[in-house]
This record gives structure tokens, sequence and C-alpha cells, in this order.
């Protein structure tokens, strides 16, 4: 699975929002009905897509990687201890998907990403990212310049 491209989505008469064919195709065969959004947890303004697959087992490493063997048994028996797995699970929504790979945007969503009349949609290679398509822009420009900035120091070490 890997979701590639940046495609401006307009929002059709009707308000949904239209997953394109090669986003969908990257959902597991069995698992191409629907989809999960979730906010992303450090970025105000952006929510994140995965399969339910892909957002269960990304659920499973977040829980063994913050929580430890011994964590997850105290999260599920304390429930003042911090679950950053159930923090994300608690504001993910399961998206149905119409044949055609349009969707309604949950009210929650929309208003985070300020939605007017569309929303860019970010392959992020394991995962996918809807945007608000002027802050994308903005995003856009300073990671360019962070990426030359990077390949710039890839020859650094070569004098």
């Amino acid at each position: 699975m890997a979701f590639r491209s940046e495609i401006l989505i307009k929002l059709d008469k009707k308000g949904r929002v239209l997953l394109p064919a090669a986003f969908r195709d990257e959902l597991p065969a069995d698992d191409r009905g629907a989809f999960v959004l979730y906010h992303s947890p450090n970025l105000p303004g952006v929510v994140n897509g995965n399969s339910r697959a892909g957002f269960d087992a990304m659920l499973d490493r977040l829980r063994a990687e913050a929580l430890g063997p011994k964590g997850a048994l105290k999260v599920a028996l304390d429930d003042e201890a911090f679950d950053p797995a159930g923090y994300l699970s608690a504001s993910a929504r399961t998206i149905a998907m119409e044949p055609d790979g349009r969707f309604s945007l949950p009210s929650e969503f929309a208003s985070v990403l300020d939605v007017t009349d569309g929303v860019m949609l970010v392959g992020k290679g394991d995962k996918f990212q809807l945007w608000n398509p002027d802050r994308w822009q903005a995003r856009r420009d300073s990671d360019r310049d962070k990426m030359a900035a990077f390949v710039r120091g890839l020859g650094a070490g070569d004098a």
C-alpha cells in the first residue's frame, strides 16, 4: 500500500468528496468499501486517512511502541492511564464510500479543514491526508525549501 500524488478534489453539488481511483486501488481488496479518517495528532487543520486494516495496524504499533508489553495491560485496566492509540481512535471515523468513490465528509473534519469548495488530497505513502488547499500550498512551498537544503546536505560529506 502506497498512497501517492497530490490532487485537488472539488466538492460535488451534494458536498461530497471523491477518493480517486488511484487512492481507492491502494486500499486492500476486501476493504475498499470504506476507510478511516482521523485528526492529525500533531498538525492542526490536517485530517489523515487510511484503510481500516492500515489504521488498526498503526494503532497496534503505537500501543507497542508507546506502552511496551506491560503498558497495554495497564491501559486496559487503568482508566486514568494515557493511551495514545485510544486518543486517536476516539475521534476516528469509518467513512463509507459509494461505488464511484464519493463520500460525505463529516462536519467535524470539514470544519477543521475549513472546506469551502474543495480539499487537497495528499499521498503520504502508508496514509493519505486531507488539507485545505491554501494551507497545503504554503506547506508545500516550505517543504520544497527543506528538501532543497536536505539534498544540498547529502553532498556535504563528499569533500
